[in-house]
């Protein structure tokens, strides 16, 4: 599928999708509860579908109507030998397969091209310290893995903070304690939203200050629960971003401006570059202005925000640096940095990647091109719809298909709020 999109400007008021990390952690949560879980306004992506599946494989039933969903995990009788295909999901393929070792059974995990070049390393190996049944030198997708998970002590060095967090959702369920040294850890923000999880569900746990050292008692259980799942804030940016950078208004609902989302910091960042933002219960209104400020960004914890925050600065009063990107080549296309780099050059515009940086200098308008592709990344296909609103003319954006893994009807949505300069 291609869309041609045109210059415009953005006006009105859009409803966000819930999020999708949020609704992967409900559905975990509620499958190993072994109760009767609701959960209202959950996601629904192709990379929920993937966590949904993962469920339904191992014997929940899950019936879906008015908005809500409810998952009974009471009846689980997982066997040996099952297949998990995550898709393209990375959040499902790290967060089932830590839980998975509590189930004592042997489980397959694979997924689609992409999400077989992420690393996955760091976690299996913590995994076989803790006792599961798994080589720890396998750095990709497919592998095998089985429990018990026994607990004990682990390190481990996180450029993605879903390897953590992985770990902080199985290690309740583990026989003994379990402590974790962690030596390196990337988005802490995402980090704190599971801590925040398993705090509700009260689950015993430990950590120091700095993030650095945890210690987690064995022999827990998680309860059933009942949730709302708020909108997810690394989407609201594209929408975001799109009155910032045609000075515009737009007011985006179903968002908690004081969720624990670290793609939150959205907000922080466009007001610090200029920009006007309210916030009123669940609405976040954002009016951009004439000129957006130069700022430097670190995306050390928000690497989802990179595609739409890269077509953002090509507009701002000089250059703008984008630090911290290197650990983007775990999250969606093969080098999310150098790929956006690649379209904002196609399309006129001057972005240069450097070893741990992305360096963008300001033009006045993109020149526009035939058509750019989207290396499979759906945020790359947003970005680039973001960035038709300031070409010269047309854009045509190559294989958008893949925006369905996160944003079904994002087109949809995005063309309610333009209004096209033609």
């Amino acid at each position: 599928m291609k869309k041609t999109l045109y210059p415009g400007s953005v006006w009105g008021q859009v409803d966000i999708p819930a999020s999708k990390s949020q609704t992967i952690h409900a559905l975990l949560l509620a499958l190993f509860s072994k109760g009767v879980s609701t959960i209202t306004n959950p996601l629904l992506c192709s990379d929920t579908q993937a966590c949904l599946d993962f469920c339904i494989k191992l014997g929940a039933g899950i019936s879906y109507s008015d908005n809500t969903m409810v998952i009974d995990s009471s009846k689980l009788k997982p066997k040996d030998g099952l297949e998990i295909d995550c898709k393209n999901s990375g959040t499902t393929l790290f967060f089932a397969t830590a839980l998975s070792c509590a189930l004592g059974v042997d489980i397959h995990f694979t997924g689609d091209e992409t999400l077989r070049r992420r690393p996955i390393r760091s976690l299996l190996s913590s995994l076989h310290d803790l006792g599961a049944n798994v080589d720890p030198t396998i750095e990709y997708a497919p592998y095998n893995i089985c429990g018990p998970l026994l607990g004990g002590h682990t390190s481990i060095r996180c450029m993605t903070g879903q390897y953590l967090t992985a770990l902080l959702l199985a290690a309740p369920l583990a026989k003994e304690d379990t402590t974790i040294d962690v030596y390196l850890l990337k988005e802490r923000t995402a980090v704190r939203t599971t801590e925040i999880w398993l705090e509700k569900e009260g689950i015993d746990f430990f950590r120091d200050h700095d993030m650095n050292h945890y210690t987690i008692r064995g022999g827990q259980s998680y309860k059933s629960l009942e949730t709302d799942i708020n909108g997810d804030f690394s989407l609201a940016a594209f929408f975001f971003c799109a009155a910032a950078i045609t000075s515009s208004t737009i007011t985006i609902t179903h968002l908690d401006a004081k969720s624990s989302q670290a793609d939150r910091e959205i907000l922080s960042i466009l007001s610090d570059m200029g920009c006007s933002v309210r916030s009123e219960g669940h609405t976040v209104t954002l009016t951009g202005p004439s000129r957006l400020k130069a700022v430097d960004i670190d995306m050390s914890g928000i690497p989802d925000l990179l595609p739409a925050l890269a077509v953002t600065a090509c507009f701002a009063s000089g250059p703008v640096r984008l630090n911290n990107v290197t650990h983007a080549v775990a999250k969606g296309s093969k080098e999310r940095s150098s790929t956006i780099a690649n379209d904002i050059n196609a399309i006129g515009g001057q972005a240069q990647v450097l070893s741990d940086s992305l360096v963008i200098y300001p033009v006045n308008s993109f020149d526009g091109a035939s058509s750019v592709v989207s290396y499979g990344d759906p945020r790359i296909v947003m970005a680039m719809a973001l960035a038709s609103l300031r070409c010269s003319r047309g854009l045509t954006i190559e294989n958008c298909d893949c925006v369905d893994e996160l944003f079904p009807d994002f087109f949809d949505r995005f063309s309610s709020i333009v209004i096209t300069s033609n």
